[in-house]
């Protein structure tokens, strides 16, 4: 293989390696082969480049190019938008605002993938211009690193061995590459003053030797990966990594580990079908009636149904205001709640909780007003007792109805309806909200016809799912199904008509007993909610009565809201009467999100992360001089054929002569000794004109002559290393042992 595409491929694969140190960021491997493929492409180029005699710049700026092109092939394969120039920097911000509020693994997302893929290929094109268009394969650990140091920084927890392995197995094999062609062009002369040669010599026998420096680069990765591996596998069990507090996301908690939210819609089937319906919460309320107890919302929708997605988490028990609501304030509810036999991330808590009080560690979402564990702890909830503070947010049918859609802070991911949604969906939702001319008629009005028990039967007995199957079965085959299709199918049919929904997961509100209210597992239950300007998110119940009983008063509309129009001058706020709860004087107090809290290292964990750090980054400063070293007793061994005996050890002056701050002749091998013999005293000058006698009658003369003329050679040329760097000082010294400048040469 020529050495330009060992380098390259070398690069290729320590590029795929390193892909591996950032699976912990995301849950989608399908980044994987993209990346792949673009890294082998934008190497594959720069070789191209480079053969056709184009320079390191010429070859980069193609590269960048390439990948540019690149990145936008993709964008238009995720997207399909025929508007690419609008779609992309839209992809991008997407991309941007899930990684800033998911922490790892992250959910997929077409943004996010758009941005690994281009970054990482960016990454393979500084690889290959430091590895090929340089020359400087040693430097090849800056790029690798740079991958490595995203989740080894930013994660809330240990990053595990393999990418650690990956780093230094990536690294090695560009090292390994450079030292087996810097093994083949012994034989070169890979000095200006020799003959181009074939790695291969003819003896008098006319057989070919293949030269022994090749098993000893080997040999010396052998040495290096061993302790590298072993490092890796210590230091992935003992190096903490460094947190960054207080961002929370979609399916985790970014400031004190991995929070994995899960879909809670998961568990409906299940708890509604359960043998045995036994208590699971227990809640007093000064709220008449008693409460939804809700748990989660749900704002993302795809095939696979609604689901999480990008959220903030904020530490604290003081919850952010009503998202979007701008009427008088509402009247405080007080609900006292006690844990049974239920295990949760989630709080259940009346909607929309103001501030609470619960022992353990809790964040809250502001857009959504979810609260979690932040200790990743689903048991916590057992036997817990805590009292949520709540508004009671009551609208008023007739204001309602003149509400408009309005738009809340993530209505990106709320008002979404998915480019692949099936049209039946889509013609059904407006067919049913034909003739309403409001969102608020809209909405009404698909309640009306799920809540029909003509057209559908409320059975807990249908497979789970709300994705897009399930809701065409639901909708237009079997009209039969349980709360999870119902409040899909209404917030699926909203968003058609222009209104943001979300599915909502909790619990009914119970039964009521002689000192409160019981809540069964078969109780727990799922409902639309939809914005509406000036009121927020509003709950709807299009499930069936025979679950759910009357469906909440402001959902029906009232004789004069039946047909009002929507006219440029309806307000879009809600109305100064108190609504039909009763109201509190008081106006909505300032209520900011709690800052999140920083999270706490143990001094004796950084103690022993910084430690480690220094012996990592010790590690890899010391591989040139290893790398080094192992060169030069490889080329000093006295093995092998007498011919590469002598071009090792004249190869291992040149490199001292280079490592010391000098510079190597042009012209013959006398002629070069003759130059160099000018700084060194009549001994060593003698002993390298021997030297050099001996280099020019191992390539030119038809033998070598007396095999035994170089029995001494390895001692010869130790004796002229330290003649050559006899007069440098101790800074040079350390330097050339260091940073030896022969490993980064150009090689011509």
């Amino acid at each position: 293989m020529r050495p330009d595409a060992r380098l390259t491929l070398a690069t290729v694969v320590a590029m795929v390696l390193a892909t591996f140190t950032v699976l912990p960021l995301t849950s989608d491997r399908t980044f994987l082969p993209v990346t792949w493929l673009g890294t082998a492409l934008v190497c594959v180029l720069g070789l191209v480049l480079r053969r056709f005699k184009a320079g390191a710049a010429l070859a980069f700026a193609a590269q960048l190019l390439g990948v540019v092109l690149g990145s936008l092939v993709l964008a238009y394969l995720l997207s399909g938008d025929a508007e690419l120039l609008v779609r992309y920097p839209r992809l991008w911000a997407r991309g941007v605002l899930h990684m800033q509020t998911q922490s790892s693994p992250m959910a997929p997302d077409p943004g996010v993938l758009l941005i690994f893929a281009t970054t990482i290929c960016l990454v393979a094109a500084l690889a290959d211009l430091v590895v090929s268009g340089l020359d400087r394969p040693a430097w090849a650990v800056a790029p690798l690193a740079t991958l490595f140091a995203v989740p080894a920084l930013g994660l809330g927890f240990d990053t595990g061995i393999v990418s650690f392995a990956c780093l230094a197995l990536g690294y090695l094999a560009v090292l390994v590459a450079d030292g087996l062609n810097q093994a083949s062009a012994w034989n070169r002369g890979l000095s200006a003053d020799s003959s181009q040669r074939s790695s291969f010599r003819t003896g008098a026998t006319g057989t070919r030797r293949r030269s022994t420096a090749g098993p000893a680069v080997w040999r010396a990765a052998g040495l290096l990966a061993a302790p590298a591996l072993v490092l890796a596998l210590v230091l992935g069990v003992l190096l903490p990594t460094i947190s960054l507090p207080g961002i929370g996301i979609g399916r985790g908690f970014g400031g004190n580990g991995p929070l994995q939210l899960t879909n809670p819609s998961l568990d409906l089937k299940r708890n509604l079908n359960q043998p045995t319906n036994r208590v699971v919460l227990r809640y007093t309320t000064d709220k008449p009636g008693g409460v939804y107890l809700r748990m989660a919302a749900l704002p993302q929708f795809s095939a696979a149904g609604f689901d999480n997605a990008a959220i903030r988490l904020n530490k604290g028990t003081n919850l952010s205001e009503p998202p979007g609501y701008t009427g008088p304030a509402p009247q405080v509810r007080t609900t006292r709640i006690t844990s049974l036999d239920f295990s949760s991330q989630y709080l259940p808590a009346p909607y929309a909780a103001r501030d609470f009080t619960a022992a353990g560690d809790w964040s809250f979402n502001a857009e959504s007003l979810t609260v979690v564990n932040s200790d990743n702890k689903a048991d916590v909830l057992t036997d817990l007792s805590y009292e949520v503070r709540s508004w009671d947010i009551a609208p008023d049918a007739a204001d309602l109805a003149r509400a408009a859609a309005g738009s809340p802070s993530d209505g990106d991911v709320t008002s979404e309806v998915p480019a692949d949604l099936p049209p039946e969906l889509v013609d059904l939702s407006r067919r049913v909200t034909r003739g309403a001319d409001t969102p608020y008629a809209k909405a009404a009005a698909i309640q009306a016809y799920l809540r029909d028990p003509d057209n559908f039967t409320y059975d807990t007995q249908q497979r789970p799912g709300n994705g897009y199957q399930a809701l065409v079965n639901f909708l237009t085959v079997d009209r039969r199904g349980y709360c999870e299709q119902f409040a899909s199918a209404m917030a699926m049919m909203a968003r058609v008509n222009g209104i943001p929904a979300r599915v909502a997961v909790g619990f009914l509100p119970g039964t009521q007993t002689a000192s409160g209210y019981d809540v069964y597992v078969r109780d727990m239950h799922a409902w639309p909610e939809l914005y509406f300007a000036g009121y927020g998110w509003v709950r709807f119940e299009p499930t069936p009565g025979v679950q759910t009983g009357s469906p909440p008063p402001w959902t029906v509309p009232s004789s004069d809201a039946s047909s009002t129009p929507e006219s440029t001058e309806a307000s879009s706020a809600p109305s100064t009467q108190a609504p039909s709860t009763e109201a509190s004087p008081q106006t909505l107090p300032d209520q900011a999100p709690v800052e999140p809290t920083a999270t706490t290292t143990s001094i004796s964990w950084r103690g022993v992360g910084v430690a480690a750090g220094a012996v990592v980054l010790l590690l890899l400063l010391a591989a040139p001089a290893a790398i080094r070293v192992r060169r030069r007793r490889a080329r000093l061994a006295g093995e092998g054929p007498t011919d590469d005996q002598v071009e090792a050890a004249w190869a291992e002056l040149r490199d001292t002569v280079l490592d010391f701050g000098g510079t190597w002749p042009e012209g013959t091998p006398r002629a070069v000794g003759r130059e160099l013999g000018q700084r060194l005293e009549a001994a060593d000058r003698e002993d390298l004109g021997r030297v050099a006698t001996l280099v020019e009658r191992a390539r030119y003369a038809p033998s070598l002559g007396d095999p035994a003329s170089a029995r001494d050679l390895p001692e010869t040329t130790a004796s002229l290393r330290q003649a050559i760097s006899a007069p440098a000082g101790p800074w040079q010294r350390a330097r050339a042992f260091l940073v030896p400048s022969s490993l980064f040469r150009r090689r011509h």
